[in-house]
Order: C-alpha cells, then sequence, then structure tokens
C-alpha cells in the first residue's frame, strides 16, 4: 500500500490552498505495510510540520491507483467509498 503525505495552505487564515503549507515539501507517497503504521505516520507528518486540520491535505491510502482508504486528520482511518466505515 501506498499513503499520501500532503499539506495546503488555509483559506481561513488567507493561506493559498493550491500550494503545500509553509514548509513543507511536495506532496509524498510512502510504502505502508498496515493501517495503524499508516495512521502513526500521518500524525507525526501533522506533529512534525505543526499542521492545523485545515492544512492536512493528505491521509489517502492507495492499492495500486485505487484509493482504498482515507486517514483523517485525528489518525482514524476510514474505509473508502460511501459507507465510510472506521477500520
Amino acid at each position: 500500500m501506498k499513503l499520501s503525505l500532503a499539506s495546503s495552505g488555509n483559506p481561513d487564515y488567507g493561506q493559498d490552498p493550491t500550494q503545500p503549507f509553509h514548509g513543507c515539501n511536495e506532496d509524498t507517497l510512502i510504502e505502508v505495510n498496515t493501517f495503524k503504521e499508516a495512521s502513526i505516520l500521518c500524525r507525526q507528518y501533522i506533529s512534525e510540520n505543526n499542521l492545523g486540520s485545515g492544512n492536512w491535505a493528505g491521509g489517502e491510502i492507495f492499492e495500486g491507483a485505487k484509493v482504498i482508504a482515507q486517514v483523517s486528520y485525528n489518525g482514524r482511518v476510514w474505509q473508502a467509498g460511501a459507507e465510510r466505515k472506521e477500520i
């Protein structure tokens, strides 16, 4: 599986939402083995980059080209799709 780590400016604070949050690198895809690992890595990225919830733009978990889950700002992992069940 691959995990997206990304940020964006928060328009509520006059930041450009089309650009990464100040000081963050461009979007990154990293290999993960479990949903738990994905959650931990997302929370580390958020903490290390001092992101607010309005700056968090990552968390998609891919299997191939398909998004299978999403990690929210609080680290919870959600099944992709209409049902949106916590995993």
